[in-house]
């Protein structure tokens, strides 16, 4: 029963997990590795934007290992600072297509922009694990403040 009550509790933090690494791979694994490929091979002169997108690919990776190993709270530093540096050749790339007026199919919007999803379940997992540090912290708390105590009359009678 306290097994099945353990897991029922974890099953958030799973679905999570799972939709975070579905997130990462099509965004940051696949778009992303695509960009990189392309600017790495074909288009040289924004070989920065493939730097940036494989620097934060990397960071955003380290962040979701983190999340399966269950080091909430560690993950959040590498998450948003990779997330960050994510969305700045993504700003740099739509407005150069806005600009230009070519159309992708899919759009750049899709292939890039779930990496927020990715950002808000990252917080959602930290937001998580603080709270059930609290709520350890209080049960703890209340387990002190109601246990059993001798009693002074108790004490005076033994002597």
């Amino acid at each position: 029963m306290n097994k099945l009550k353990r897991t029922a509790d974890k099953t958030p933090q799973i679905i999570i997990k799972c939709l975070m690494t579905a997130v990462f791979l099509w965004s940051g694994f696949f778009w992303s590795g695509v960009t990189i490929l392309q600017f790495f091979i074909n288009n040289t002169e924004h070989r920065n934007l493939a730097i940036e997108f494989s620097v934060s690919s990397a960071l955003l990776l380290i962040c979701l290992i983190l999340c399966w190993l269950r080091f909430y709270i560690l993950q959040f530093i590498p998450g948003m600072i990779g997330f960050i540096a994510f969305l700045n050749p993504v700003k740099e790339m739509m407005d150069h297509v806005a600009d230009t007026g070519v159309i992708f199919k899919p759009t750049f919007e899709q292939r890039y922009l779930p990496m927020i999803a990715f950002a808000i379940f990252s917080l959602a997992l930290l937001l998580i694990r603080i709270l059930g540090i609290i709520s350890e912290k209080a049960k703890r708390e209340e387990e002190f403040n109601n246990r059993p105590t001798e009693s002074i009359f108790d004490k005076h009678s033994e002597e």
